[in-house]
């Protein structure tokens, strides 16, 4: 039988009766049971899977296919002369009647078909004319007819979901189904469903709905006499088959344990829903959603009978490789009800590059009227602290546009004017900072274009000054920018015309051989490369100063970038392929060197005093190693504070006024150098310094005070 499941997110797969699974070959335009028909450019071939028979139908002057056929006829449409759609059956190998046009509903304006199945079709359809209506109608194959089926109750034509059962015809809209007679479509019944449905299928005279809701059974009969409904099923994955025997089949959990399988609902001799296991299946992986990587940590969002965050470790110096098992794990739970929020599907999700992962919630959900949104921050540990960030005013379509360290860039509309918002999130709060339309985001600063010739100017966040101006070389205001340090990407225009990259050592532009179409996200900055989504990942390296694609990954699940993320922070792409398993990829060529991209260093450091100790540098990618001295100003004595082995992201510490030794160091005025080994072995080390004071720290036996 074929089924969509969800390690192929919706494509088809064939389950044997031995438990093997073959993917169907080809994007289907239809399929019936064992058989999956394949349009090509000359013919129809239908693929039968079950016996591995093919058979090819040669396609015909003045006939479309449209996604429906029978064991004998398929489905097709001609125009006439004045562009009007007539329906036709032409014949398979052994149907004698070769071409038949379907009569009842006459030449259409324009046609949908919204099921099938062995008998017949069921089609939306609008009528030829101006004053054409919107209809339903059920193809019979064996009359070559089209039946007009009754309109939606209270006015209107429009379903949400309908299924076609072997009895009855299921068509649901908000929370009822219509529920019409195939032999007899005057009969028509009403059932309140209670909840918005995902799928319907008649069974016998029930209704299965699956509900998706995450408090209650998932899939529910609904009898037809108004009488109480049943849970059937506890979870579903994929739609729900109509089989040869009248029976509904689902890829779903069995009820009461873990383990998967394909079940049947079915009605029994006293024509109550029962549910049989079809066939058995191998154990299935939770669905992976929303993966964010920085720094080479790398957390995904799973969804299973629950939902949790596990968080894995990938390499970040020689051939790209990710840990089998998860390094920590989050699960949504009632100790611990918003884990899964900071990596939530809605309006993306980012790593920070300092350990933590972010997220957003929005209430009412989905945000596509004015909502209030939250922003989720949680530490990618077990256990880890979480923060939320509350957005101002009612925001519609937000969405994270970049994270970097403490700073989020969000985006969003107010009164359909878009805005971007920049957040503090150490600090909890929205920064009194409007930046503009087309803004990059790296550590502490915040790149905007500044005047119409390509110059772009950067504003530190922990001042509000620009400090710096760079020329891209594009001589137009950037529309779209991103900034990953030493390198930028931008366009040109509304529709991404003028993508190019742009680096400053070299001050080389680099043009991209697309054009970067909307939705913005779509094209990714990496550290010297570019990652274009465009039915597939393609993988531009532009660090030659030439753009050549160095990867395209074809099979990946497609997701508005919620399925691959781009690490920013010294750099490879994460992705999903259509089996769920998470791949690292990697460019050749020189990474840029590392560096210091924000701190938190206080002037003054107060051994007595917790608050003022705490010392943070945010590196631009993962140190092998590194050291912080301390060297006297009036003494010349330099000293070693600290020191330790890898960081990912940022080093943090807290200076107690000891040497690493532990032993107490004299108050005074000191200079600081902090030196850091590269992980990835490529560029010279970090050295940075700068001044603090040293006050109310212990000074060794026998020394006066100063």
């Amino acid at each position: 039988m074929l089924l969509s499941d969800r390690n192929t997110r919706g494509s088809l797969s064939w389950w044997s009766a031995d438990g093997r699974q073959i993917p169907a070959e080809c994007g289907a335009l239809a399929w019936l049971g064992d058989e999956v028909a394949c349009d090509g450019t000359t013919e129809l071939k239908i693929r039968d899977y079950a016996t591995g028979a093919t058979e090819s139908l040669p396609r015909r002057e003045n006939r479309a296919w449209a996604a429906a056929f029978s064991p004998t006829q398929v489905l097709a449409h001609e125009k006439d002369a004045d562009g009007r759609y007539v329906l036709h059956l032409l014949g398979r190998a052994n149907e004698p009647r070769k071409d038949v046009p379907v009569t009842g509903a006459g030449a259409l304006g324009s046609y949908a078909v919204l099921a099938s199945d062995a008998r017949g079709a069921l089609v939306e359809y609008w009528g030829a004319g101006p004053e054409g209506k919107h209809r339903h109608g059920l193809v019979d194959y064996a009359a070559a007819t089209l039946k007009e089926l009754p309109e939606v109750p209270g006015g209107g034509a429009t379903y949400n979901h309908v299924g076609l059962g072997w009895k009855w015809i299921a068509m649901a809209r908000s929370n009822e189904a219509v529920m019409v007679s195939r032999t007899d479509p005057a009969v028509v019944r009403t059932v309140a469903i209670g909840a918005y449905p995902e799928r319907v299928l008649a069974v016998g005279d029930w209704l299965i709905a699956d509900t998706g809701d995450r408090d209650a059974p998932v899939v529910t009969a609904y009898p037809l006499d108004g009488s109480a409904p049943r849970p059937v099923l506890d979870r579903l994955d994929g739609q729900l088959v109509l089989g040869a025997d009248g029976g509904a089949y689902g890829l779903s959990t069995v009820k009461g344990s873990t383990r998967w399988a394909v079940n049947r609902i079915s009605a029994d001799a006293q024509g109550a829903p029962r549910v049989q296991e079809a066939l058995a299946v191998p154990a299935r992986p939770a669905d992976r959603r929303s993966i964010a990587i920085a720094q080479g940590d790398l957390s995904a969002l799973h969804v299973d009978n629950t939902e949790f965050v596990l968080g894995y470790r990938t390499s970040v110096t020689g051939p790209p490789s990710i840990t089998e098992a998860p390094v920590w794990r989050c699960e949504r739970s009632t100790s611990d009800p918003l884990c899964s929020e900071a990596a939530g599907r809605f309006g993306g999700n980012a790593a920070t590059g300092d350990g933590r992962i972010v997220g957003m919630s929005a209430d009412p959900a989905g945000c596509s009227t004015p909502c209030s949104v939250t922003v989720h921050v949680r530490d990618a540990r077990t256990g880890g602290a979480q923060r939320t960030v509350k957005l101002p005013g009612a925001l519609r379509n937000p969405r994270i546009v970049s994270s970097s360290g403490r700073h989020l860039l969000v985006g969003a509309e107010t009164d359909g004017v878009p805005r971007q918002l920049v957040l503090d999130i150490d600090a909890g709060k929205v920064l009194d900072i409007k930046p503009a339309p087309a803004a990059g985001l790296w550590g502490s600063l915040l790149w905007q274009p500044e005047g119409d010739k390509g110059v772009v100017a950067a504003t530190d966040l922990r001042t509000g000054q620009v400090v710096r101006r760079v020329d891209l070389g594009s001589a137009c205001r950037p529309y779209e920018l991103q900034a990953n340090g030493d390198w930028f990407y931008s366009t040109c225009a509304a529709d991404g015309a003028g993508a190019a990259a742009f680096h400053v050592p070299t001050r080389q532009r680099v043009p991209l051989p697309f054009v970067a179409e909307r939705p913005l996200g779509q094209v990714r900055l990496g550290d010297g490369y570019v990652v274009q989504d465009n039915a597939g990942l393609n993988i531009y390296n532009v660090r030659s100063g030439q753009a050549v694609k160095e990867h395209q990954v074809q099979q990946y699940v497609a997701g508005y970038g919620l399925d691959w993320s781009v690490d920013r922070f010294g750099g490879r792409l994460a992705h999903l392929d259509q089996g769920e398993t998470i791949h690292v990829v990697g460019v050749t060529g020189a990474a840029s060197p590392l560096a210091v991209i924000d701190q938190n260093v206080p002037g003054t450091f107060d051994a007595k005093k917790a608050d003022s100790r705490q010392a943070r540098w945010w590196l631009s990618k993962p140190a092998a190693s590194w050291r912080l001295m301390a060297r006297n100003k009036a003494s010349g004595i330099t000293t070693v504070v600290r020191s330790g082995g890898e960081a990912r992201g940022a080093i943090d510490l807290v200076w107690d006024g000891k040497d690493q030794a532990g032993r107490a160091v004299m108050n005074g005025a000191y200079e600081w150098t902090l030196l850091a080994v590269p992980a990835d072995g490529q560029g010279a080390p970090l050295k940075t310094t700068g001044s603090v004071t040293l006050t109310g720290a212990k000074l060794p036996a026998g020394r006066g005070r100063p």
